[in-house]
């Protein structure tokens, strides 16, 4: 049989090969998810750093380290923290929950080891559960279902046990100083906080965890707290964050040179911002603010950098929280799970203690406890949040009141115990400067 051969026009021959060009000259950003998962799995998060601080995004220092790590992959231009603080972001980012401190008409609960992940609402037993419920599936537990070996190694003492941050992972080490704790997983510690909870001792136990390993295909979590402690350091933030530079560099080039990269995915983040002495023109703000304490959440305080390398997780401009980063950490690891619905993708929540924070889109309200005063702020007009614009916009004011008392509710935990820290959690606290 003679075998037909069509030929488009001339002209069209040349929209087509132009049509190719563009196809095969697209960013890897846009290239479709891999349809076998890595055999490791490396999640890197950098405590309380700041996305501007890095080369990649437009730092005036250069990071060499996470710059090419980024290189090699991408970086998403949209993310923000779930929380301004560790626990709440960290359970987000385990569990792909909402974290919420909410107790029900517009009052919050109390803040200790129980409720500070944000998770109270979904405890069995509120009170007595620890601060991630046993009934919430975590990150760690469905990557080991897939098959994953699961190492974790984290040095900030807000993610030790009891929390509930280990469960999942088959072999869990806490750099601090205190002796081991009972459990199923395999749980060590690692001595003196401050000093030793460096990125180089997180590096040791974290290269020690892997010779334990009794296979190749592992999740490795390593969680860093060298800039959260820059005031511990007596150094500035910026040398913070190049001095983690190094260990990032370091970590990577002691993994490949016994061949872990290969066939790895890298997933770099952080758990929150800092505030850095700007000014927002706000009410009872203090000339200077410095820290994470939100009241409100102010931008420097919820960006944050996410890097994937190679490139995963579509486009690198899309609107992520860390809640989300749960998610995309499931889809590279090749876990198929719906994502949570306890809110709308492109929106964000923030129920602090005495401001409740909301974003979708550019718009951005804090409505504050006290009084109900409402600020409303435009951060493509207006990123430094400096400018209240509420009263021109009274109709987008009165739809982010409205989503806001819905999500008050909806997100609220009701009828649990109240009690004050004990003095194990005011140790947590001392340990990281939170408390004389």
């Amino acid at each position: 049989m003679a075998r037909l051969t069509v030929r488009p026009p001339r002209g069209a021959r040349r929209a087509l090969i132009a049509l190719l060009a563009a196809e095969l000259a697209a960013p890897l950003a846009c290239s479709p998810w891999s349809p076998k998962p890595p055999e490791r799995l490396i999640l890197i998060v950098i405590d309380t750093l700041r996305r501007d601080h890095l080369g990649v995004y437009g730092a005036p220092v250069p990071t060499p380290n996470i710059d090419a790590l980024a290189a090699r992959g991408q970086h998403f231009t949209n993310v923000v923290a779930s929380f301004h603080q560790t626990t709440m972001s960290m359970g987000a980012l385990f569990t792909g929950r909402t974290p919420s401190f909410e107790a029900g008409d517009a009052r919050v609960l109390a803040w200790n080891g129980d409720s500070w992940c944000g998770l109270t609402r979904l405890a069995l037993a509120p009170g007595s559960d620890p601060c991630i419920p046993p009934g919430v599936p975590t990150l760690a537990e469905a990557l080991r279902s897939a098959g994953y070996w699961t190492i974790g190694v984290a040095s900030n003492q807000f993610l030790y046990e009891p929390s509930g941050f280990s469960r999942g992972f088959d072999d869990w080490v806490q750099v601090d100083d205190r002796p081991p704790v009972a459990g199923s997983a395999s749980r060590r510690r690692l001595a003196n906080p401050h000093q030793s909870r460096t990125w180089h001792s997180v590096n040791r136990a974290s290269v020690d965890a892997l010779n334990r390993r009794p296979r190749d295909r592992f999740f490795l979590y390593l969680h860093y707290v060298d800039v959260h402690d820059y005031i511990f350091q007596k150094i500035s933030y910026a040398q913070a964050v190049q001095e983690m530079d190094q260990g990032v560099g370091r970590l990577l080039a002691q993994l490949e040179s016994v061949k872990l990269l290969e066939n790895a995915v890298v997933v770099l983040v952080s758990d929150h911002g800092e505030q850095l002495g700007e000014m927002h023109n706000f009410p009872g703000e203090h000339p200077k603010s410095y820290g994470h304490y939100g009241n409100p959440s102010f931008q420097e305080q919820l960006r944050i950098p996410l890097i994937v390398s190679p490139a995963r997780g579509g486009h690198p401009d899309r609107f992520l929280r860390s809640q989300d980063v749960f998610q995309l950490l499931l889809e590279i690891g090749g876990v198929k799970r719906e994502p949570s619905q306890d809110t709308e993708p492109d929106e964000l929540f923030v129920g602090e203690a005495r401001y409740r924070t909301y974003r979708r889109g550019r718009w951005k309200s804090f409505l504050r406890r006290a009084d109900g005063r409402h600020f409303l702020y435009d951060l493509e007009a207006d990123p430094l949040e400096r400018s209240d614009i509420g009263p021109k916009f009274p109709e987008v004011t009165a739809a982010h009141a409205e989503r806001i008392e819905q999500l008050t509710r909806s997100l609220a935990a009701k009828g649990v115990p109240q009690r004050e820290l004990s003095e194990s959690e005011r140790e947590r606290l001392r340990a990281l400067g939170y408390l004389d």
